[in-house]
């Protein structure tokens, strides 16, 4: 097994046969990229299911005055795409971007395909994996709406607790939906 970390990713959800996973090893596409390179960009068609096996990324919006609106923060483990555009075939409307150096394992089409129809079980894992996706949009989205500042921050600090070293604290501010400024105070206030 050469990605330990995509096999524990799947076992969270499903119990997954060795033999059915590295399948799936096999046909993988392994992809490294540098700090702050992007993997998609607005406007562009996701042509992959993307899979963190190391490093760290940010999913983000650009308004009109050309402020960036970061939407997602991902890390080691996790998976940071744009299902909508991955399915649908049609342009996605966000940007994807490395924070550091990222190792990405990603499925294509044809591969999603051939696991989902030879496998089922990795239907299931997706099935659970999207609605997960879901439940922890909504609770973001509560979040916003309920959620003051500071427990915004405590809670992603919770989550990905090395996150303020690894990136730009505008983005951190961004993600939490207040000014750097405001994001200052709170940090000063939990030294």
């Amino acid at each position: 097994m050469k990605y330990p970390n995509l096999y524990k990713a799947f076992n969270k959800h499903i119990d997954l046969p060795i033999d059915v996973y590295i399948d799936l090893e096999d046909r993988l596409i392994h992809k490294k990229l540098d700090k702050k390179e992007f993997l998609f960009r607005e406007g562009e068609v996701v042509k992959y299911l993307p899979f963190i096996n190391d490093g760290l990324m940010i999913n983000y919006i650009v308004d009109e005055d050309g402020e960036e609106h970061v939407i997602q923060i991902r890390g080691t483990g996790l998976w940071l795409g744009d299902l909508y555009s991955f399915f649908s075939d049609l342009r996605t409307r966000f940007n994807i971007q490395t924070c550091q150096p990222t190792e990405l394992l990603m499925i294509n089409h044809e591969t999603f395909d051939y696991i989902t129809k030879n496998h089922p079980v990795y239907e299931k894992f997706f099935r659970l994996n999207i609605q997960e996706a879901y439940v922890q949009t909504l609770n973001r989205i509560y979040n916003l709406h309920s959620a003051t500042a500071e427990e915004r921050y405590l809670e992603l600090i919770k989550n990905i607790p090395d996150l303020l070293d690894k990136i730009p604290h505008y983005l951190i501010a961004s993600y939490l939906n207040i000014k750097p400024q405001s994001l200052s105070r709170i940090r000063k206030s939990h030294k």
